[in-house]
């Protein structure tokens, strides 16, 4: 859809599709299928925003999901549970050359592609404790931006880079957040009851996109203000991505 709502379309019809990643040119979207949030077997597939050519890009008994695109479109990072826990790895933006990158004894997931070459990603530092990291494209230089014991991840970069959006549990109820690129100048932005779940920054990183818990689709200003209900669903709209334009899921997924 738009920014502002208008004109949603329907780009896939496999029943379940998830994690919407546009391609930083808006003409490819990546996203993950599988059947049930506890399914076994997750596939990471691409299609262009028009619903034509559907490809498969990864293919194996595992989960592999939460695809983020580099900067030049030419690589997709993305987390697989394939060596036995969560891990993040990178592929060709045809599938190919799949490479790990990350080795934790615990959960590595949602890498996001600055615009440069870092990455950003949310490592279990425990059984209730999830921080954000950054690290190099080829998987060296790993940073802790985020050490609180608490839930910190859905993290999403503004595009100069220079800042993190990112959900944490930190102040009670799930909050959205914005922290400099190096973990410092945490501020809040969203309060209340309600929870509210994936941010995304817009091109030209004056607004951010999120869903709350009721499963509709909000955009605010960068920096907190001015926040507008703009799907006003009825069913469950979730997980936006936000590259020219804006894309949304719309299956029912719990997290």
């Amino acid at each position: 859809m738009n920014g502002d709502g208008s004109a949603k379309r329907r780009v896939t019809y496999l029943g379940n599709a998830h994690q919407p990643a546009l391609s930083p040119d808006g003409s490819k979207i990546a996203f993950a299928s599988y059947s049930s949030y506890l399914a076994s077997n997750g596939e990471i597939y691409v299609v262009n925003v028009d619903g034509s050519g559907l490809t498969r890009l990864t293919n194996n008994s595992a989960f592999d999901w939460h695809p983020g695109w580099s900067p030049d479109a030419q690589r997709i990072a993305f987390a697989s549970y394939r060596d036995g826990n969560g891990e993040i790895y990178v592929m060709n933006a045809d599938g190919s050359a799949q490479t790990r990158l990350t080795t934790n004894a615990l959960r590595d997931d949602e890498p996001a592609w600055a615009p440069g070459t870092r990455i950003a990603f949310f490592r279990a530092n425990g059984t209730s404790n999830y921080d954000i990291y950054t690290m190099n494209a080829d998987g060296s230089g790993v940073l802790q931006l985020t050490s609180n014991a608490n839930v910190n991840l859905h993290q999403d970069w503004s595009p100069d880079g220079q800042r993190i959006a990112f959900v944490s549990y930190r102040v009670g109820g799930v909050q959205i957040f914005v922290m400099n690129a190096d973990g410092s100048g945490v501020t809040q932005l969203t309060t209340g009851s309600t929870h509210h779940w994936h941010p995304s920054w817009s091109p030209d990183g004056h607004y951010i996109a999120f869903n709350t818990q009721e499963h509709n689709i909000f955009v605010m200003n960068a920096d907190g203000t001015g926040i507008t209900n703009i799907s006003n669903s009825t069913t469950s709209d979730q997980e936006p991505d936000w590259s020219g334009r804006l894309v949304i899921n719309l299956p029912l997924i719990l997290r």
